[in-house]
Order: structure tokens, then sequence, then C-alpha cells
């Protein structure tokens, strides 16, 4: 069966420092099926985005922290914190809705491209992948690593118009935002050498 991912999964192959860190990753995305429950930033990824829809203070963002598990209180407050770093490193921070996406190999792999949330940072639209995972030694999120990711976002097919938008993935690691930069032929065969990299490693594990 063709593999259906995820853009963080997707975003997390591309930033694996090697190929057996890929191997690796890959193995276990297809050995484990997604549950709600074992979504473990589901809850935080759900609470930003709220706060952020209804205009809410960010303060709010820590309200989070109290209601989960002990064993993710850190993780989520490291979050938390990045966020409000990028946050506050702009004048002016609007929400705005979105819609889904998708990017496919016809046959060979299909990989949800939706956006986390869109903001208008200084005037400037952008639709946002967040990336909330802790740093690993074997994982890299920067612009190199994830540069197909980004052109996966730059020419899915969404269900919105996207007229005006730039597209960015949020570190929180760091609380960077790495912008995409325009499609090029060199851009979609990187991508298209990418996913199929992906699902040949998925059909041989």
């Amino acid at each position: 069966m063709d593999p259906h991912l995820s853009l963080t999964m997707f975003l997390t192959f591309t930033a694996k420092v090697s190929t057996s860190a890929k191997m690796t990753y890959v193995t276990q995305l297809k050995n484990s099926e997604y549950s709600p429950a074992k979504d473990y930033y589901k809850d935080l990824r759900t609470h930003i985005k709220n706060v952020l829809k209804s205009g809410q203070s960010i303060d709010r963002f820590a309200d989070i922290v109290e209601t989960v598990r002990t064993e993710k209180k850190a993780n989520y407050s490291r979050c938390i914190q990045k966020f409000i770093k990028f946050y506050n490193s702009y004048d002016s921070v609007e929400y705005f809705d979105t819609g889904s996406a998708n990017w496919t190999i016809p046959n060979t792999i299909s990989i949800s491209s939706s956006p986390e949330f869109g903001l208008i940072l200084n005037g400037q639209k952008y639709l946002i992948k967040a990336y909330y995972k802790k740093p690993n030694v074997n994982t890299k999120v920067t612009k190199r690593n994830i540069d197909s990711m980004l052109t996966l976002m730059e020419s899915a097919n969404y269900s919105f118009s996207t007229k005006d938008c730039k597209i960015a993935v949020l570190n929180l690691q760091n609380g960077n935002l790495i912008p995409g930069s325009p499609v090029s032929e060199n851009k979609i065969l990187q991508l298209k050498i990418d996913a199929q990299t992906l699902a040949n490693i998925w059909n041989a594990v």
C-alpha cells in the first residue's frame, strides 16, 4: 500500500541527517498507527490555534501546561516560550483561517499538506506549519535540510485561495520562522526525489 503521510512526517523525514536515520524513521512510521491518544502535541496544537483564532492574549498559551501529564509539561513549556519569542518579534500578528491541501505522486505517495494556521505578520500573509518536536541529534530542522518540504507546501493543491500568501515553517525548537523560496524545476525535482526515496524505503522495510 502506498504511504499516506502528514506534513509533519515528511518534514521530519527531510530533516533527518543521514540515510540510516531516514530508514529508522520510516520503519517506525510504517509500524505504528496514528491515534489521537498517541499524538503527543495534539493538545498544544489545538490550544495555540484556539488562542490565536479567538484573539486572546498570548499569555493564555501557558494555560495548557497545567492540564497535561507531568511528562509533557517541560516540552509544552519549551514550545510555548519559543512561540512567544516568535510572536513578539513582529509588530503586528493577525490570525486567518486556512483550509486543506494535498500533494501526491500518483500510485506512489500522498502527503497531506495543510498549513497549521494562517498568520498576517507585519502585513504579510503566511501559511505556516509549526514544528513542535524537541531537538534531536539525528534531526536538524534547517532551511537547507527541509527545502523540499517547503517546495511541497509551495506546489501543493490547496482547497482555498493562496493569493498573496507566503509559506513558512515555524521551528519551535528555536522560535525561528523558515520561509519558502520561489519554486524552480530543480526544487521540484529534489522534492520528487525525496518523496520517491521515502516511498522506496517504506516499500523496502
